[in-house]
């Protein structure tokens, strides 16, 4: 039987299992039939745009995408090293979100034009039926006016209820001068960004369904106060680093709170303290999470005043009436004296301090507690004196890690810690040039099936032993580093060997330093995977001119000339040593 002899519903079928981009690019044009078919496919679809290449980009956009408009639910932007000026081409493409009538969810990554993004935010005043948004490290420079105008512009959105806001334009966001009201908007995260109490004030005056609340970090000064009653609020995850006083006048104005996640420094309190904040303030809590970072009395045994602190949460408050149990981790040696105390299990995307050699908790089955499933993001740096290697918390499990960031070789006993690795996704490595480094990183390179991107950190020497490990998964190559004076240009005969490798001729997205600029003729030509090169060039000229303008840049000029017209090139904006192409 001939592929296109299967029935209808075979085909929907098929088309089922396939992302959306995918399929665009797979069976497009294909003939009439096939195109009807994917029309009724395209009923309501998820559109993401944040991995493929300008080829597959100009395709969807330019023949397909103004058919489908009216049944997408979800897009995703981005203008990261992926898909370099993406939002830009969206927009100058005569591509309007407001003609997305169904749209339900849009994410922003990486755009860092404030009028960009600015425009797409107006262009949804209109859909009513999106409720969810994201801008995720869209980092611009620009007045502090023009920030007050965007956070309005997504008040001002009629039926938006869940809002993430993760590192937009600076950590410290101003929200005291938000002047628009929302009445739908009940959830809210602000990533990375520090929030002052009157900025909360200001929040929740103009946001009065507002209930579920994740702020990175609030910031108070001593006899800073709350100016309203928050009664909405019935959620709030956040770190604090100020007072016990500040922290219990933030409690008192929070009366309806059930469920709060709470990281904390120099707050030294015991479970006692503990249960008279819970008890006196936050009567109707639920659900506590805590994280503790502690520094103990260096004048006073460590090991006394440890058990002085678990023994505190050992009251039926804590064990029969809520069964919160905490665990303390502290290394003795420690010369701060630093200790960890966090409740069971353990709550929180990150982790970890491998430093800590002894452990104690009131757990009456501490076996329980070793998996710790929420932790996606993991950094495990080990020293050639390293203590950890005594450390009971290689007990710990961490079966659902997305991004580790490790040196290598490391101790063996660290392999226990990550038996599994189905889910890692992204490897930040630090190599040492030892055998043992090599047959660890291949080892980890076999185990780890989804493993997308690889970075090396401080590479100043690359060791050409890296380019004979093998992976089937990895496709993103990263060996540029935020700092000049450690980047690695890589010479001809160096971007040969890449070329020639197993993880070069799989790779798709590549950032690199090179000497000379015709190495890029090279890697473009030969490594036939490749849809995005980031790079930067020794031989730079431009980077010293003061004209910001790419007709007068020398080296995206020389680009231009010699590679086709439908290749966008361009200089990042923030890291302007960076050449940005992207290959269609």
């Amino acid at each position: 039987m001939k592929f296109e002899d299967l029935a209808n519903e075979l085909f929907l079928d098929i088309f089922e299992l396939l992302d959306g981009v995918d399929l665009l690019h797979a069976f497009h044009n294909l003939n009439y039939r096939v195109n009807r078919l994917l029309l009724i496919h395209f009923r309501f679809y998820h559109l993401d745009f944040r991995s493929l290449s300008k080829n597959r980009f100009d395709i969807i956009t330019e023949n397909y995408l103004r058919l489908i408009s009216d049944k997408i639910l979800s897009i995703h932007l981005s203008n990261d090293d992926e898909t370099p000026d993406l939002p830009y081409l969206f927009v100058s493409r005569g591509y309007t979100l407001n003609k997305f009538i169904n749209l339900q969810s849009l994410s922003l990554y990486y755009i860092d034009c404030f009028d960009i993004l600015n425009e797409i935010i107006v262009q949804c005043n209109h859909l009513t039926s999106l409720t969810d948004l994201k801008l995720i490290k869209c980092y611009f420079n620009s007045e502090e006016n023009d920030f007050h105008c965007l956070i309005n512009n997504i008040w001002n959105l009629p039926k938006l209820r869940k809002c993430l806001l993760d590192q937009i334009n600076s950590r410290k966001i101003r929200l005291n001068e938000l002047s628009m009201m929302s009445s739908s908007i009940e959830e809210l995260s602000l990533e990375r960004m520090i929030c002052s109490l009157k900025d909360l004030s200001n929040l929740f005056e103009h946001s009065p369904c507002l209930g579920r609340l994740t702020v990175n970090s609030i910031s108070c000064s001593k006899f800073e106060q709350l100016e309203i009653v928050i009664r909405s609020l019935t959620s709030l995850k956040t770190f604090f680093d100020s007072s016990i006083d500040s922290m219990i006048s933030l409690f008192k104005k929070l009366p309806n709170l059930s469920h709060l996640t709470l990281e904390t420094v120099k707050i030294n309190c015991n479970g006692c303290q503990w249960k008279q904040i819970l008890v006196n303030y936050l009567g109707n809590l639920k659900v506590f999470r805590l994280k503790m970072n502690l520094n103990f009395s260096p004048h006073r045994n460590i090991e006394k005043q440890v058990n002085e602190l678990i023994d505190s949460f050992r009251s039926s408050f804590w064990i029969e009436e809520h069964q919160w149990f905490v665990r303390c981790d502290w290394n003795p040696f420690n010369i701060t004296n630093h200790a960890i105390l966090y409740t069971l299990p353990y709550r929180f995307d990150k982790c970890f301090n491998f430093d800590s050699i002894f452990t104690k908790s009131t757990s009456p089955n501490d076996k329980h507690y070793w998996s710790y499933d929420r932790v996606q993001t993991l950094s495990y740096e080990n020293s050639e004196n390293d203590l950890s290697k005594d450390s009971i918390l290689f007990s710990a499990r961490f079966p659902n890690l997305h991004h580790l960031k490790m040196s290598f070789p490391f101790q063996l006993d660290f392999n226990s810690c990550i038996s599994s690795l189905n889910r890692l996704i992204s490897l930040n490595a630090t190599l040492r040039h030892t055998d043992s480094t090599f047959i660890q990183l291949q080892d980890l390179f076999y185990r780890s099936i989804h493993l997308y991107s690889f970075r090396l950190s401080y590479i100043k020497h690359i060791p050409m032993e890296l380019f004979r490990m093998k992976s089937r998964s990895i496709h993103r190559l990263d060996f540029l580093t935020k700092f000049k004076s450690n980047i690695r240009y890589f010479n001809n005969e160096e971007c040969l060997t890449l070329i020639n490798s197993s993880l070069g001729r799989q790779c798709q997205v590549l950032l690199i330093g090179i000497e000379n600029r015709t190495s890029i003729i090279d890697l473009i030509n030969q490594l036939f995977n490749l849809r995005s090169l980031i790079c930067q060039c020794k031989d730079d000229k431009s980077i010293h001119s003061k004209s910001s303008s790419s007709s007068n840049d020398e080296l995206i000029q020389w680009l231009s000339n010699n590679f086709p017209s439908t290749y966008f090139i361009s200089r990042d904006i923030k890291r302007t040593s960076f050449i940005r192409i992207w290959i269609g």
